[in-house]
């Protein structure tokens, strides 16, 4: 590998063998080194191998004015995702949290902590990403010395559902915001508390990330499920009810008109998951 650019002391820009540009880190890794000079392969630590040329600017551009040390707890917190969660995760997600991650180290340091608003949704809706999150502040913890509170775990989870659905955090927080009301309608509509454990639950949980995602984006999808549809009206009348009711809600708050397929597949996730909850 040869080096492209020298971005400061620890971080180097080069080209491997095929002609594919690396982001490579290493402690001492640019100091006294030259453009276009092999790479001392010893003093590598990390290499990050970014396909998206837009994101692999972006983060040239952010490493080299953040400290060596938030850039591989970065890596290591995506390598951690990426064991844990099934789906793939966008290459964004080095940009978007190494900077978040700088950040909360210095409020941490000007004791100026921030709340997050979601803290209770992400921790039972997300609930893989909030794991991770949670073994992100261990890692931080024992790499700096500083133990951020919960509300930070909350918010590292945000950004790898970010990058799972290649989505911002303001779509994020609409998308969390609305699973948490739909969920709540159906909570107050049969009176009852989820069994938040239940395999029925989490199926209905991820049917609602995607109905609420595509809410949120302004799609429909219409698979022609009228005689189906018919005969779960006259089977499931409360809880098709009770899917009017939040059809009325998102039509209200979010001009969304919800099909008949939509209200067909809500009605049987949502038949399925009351079956097996406690009256409140």
């Amino acid at each position: 590998m040869f080096i492209k650019q020298i971005l400061n002391n620890n971080v180097v820009s080069a080209v491997d063998e095929q002609g594919q540009e690396l982001i490579l880190t290493g402690r001492g890794l640019g100091f006294s080194a030259s453009t276009g000079e092999r790479v001392n392969a010893q003093k590598i630590e990390k290499t990050f191998r970014l396909h998206d040329d837009s994101v692999s600017a972006r983060f040239k551009v952010l490493v080299d004015e953040l400290p060596l040390e938030i850039v591989e707890l970065t890596d290591d917190i995506v390598a951690l995702a990426r064991q844990a969660l099934p789906h793939k995760l966008s290459e964004g997600l080095y940009v978007s949290l190494s900077d978040h991650l700088h950040f909360a180290l210095q409020r941490s340091e000007e004791n100026m902590p921030l709340h997050n608003p979601l803290q209770w949704e992400v921790r039972h809706f997300y609930q893989a990403e909030y794991g991770v999150g949670q073994q992100a502040l261990a890692l931080i913890a024992a790499r700096t010395g500083t133990l951020l509170p919960d509300a930070e775990a909350c918010s590292i989870a945000l950004h790898l559902v970010n990058a799972g659905i290649n989505s911002t955090t303001a779509k994020t927080s609409q998308i969390t915001q609305l699973i948490y009301q739909v969920q709540n309608i159906v909570k107050y509509w049969f009176r009852v508390d989820p069994d938040e454990e239940s395999l029925n639950y989490q199926r209905f949980i991820t049917h609602l990330k995607f109905f609420a995602q595509r809410v949120i984006d302004g799609e429909i999808i219409d698979n022609d499920d009228a005689e189906l549809f018919a005969m779960v009206q006259e089977r499931y009348k409360q809880t098709v009810a009770c899917v009017e009711a939040i059809n009325a809600f998102v039509q209200k708050n979010y001009q969304h008109t919800m099909s008949q397929s939509e209200k067909l597949y809500l009605t049987v996730h949502i038949d399925n998951v009351i079956k097996r909850m406690t009256p409140a």
